[in-house]
């Protein structure tokens, strides 16, 4: 299931509740972040321990500047947020052709 959404000032999105249901996601649990092509991955586990994790709070998960400038990704972008369920990762992918006014 895709959904589309957009980031706030401070960076966060706002994962929808069918995605964090799917996924088991826990409120205060610590979830791996990273860049993959032109996409965000969310994930609850990974192999590589060096990568940056985020928070899942409330809802939530705060997208490091870094990534967001390697993406392109600022207020106005509109996010495809979708969950790959098979593997247990969320993806986040900036819809270039379509600004949020």
């Amino acid at each position: 299931m895709i959904f589309y959404k957009k980031i706030s000032k401070t960076g966060q999105i706002n994962l929808p509740k069918e995605i964090c249901t799917e996924l088991n996601l826990i409120d205060g649990e610590y979830l791996f972040i990273y860049k993959h092509q032109n996409s965000i991955v969310i994930e609850k586990q990974h192999e590589n321990v060096t990568f940056n994790q985020c928070i899942f709070r409330n809802g939530k998960v705060s997208i490091p500047v870094e990534l967001r400038k390697l993406t392109d990704i600022t207020q106005n972008t509109l996010l495809e947020v979708q969950n790959k369920k098979s593997n247990e990762k969320i993806i986040i992918t900036p819809v270039k052709d379509k600004l949020l006014s």
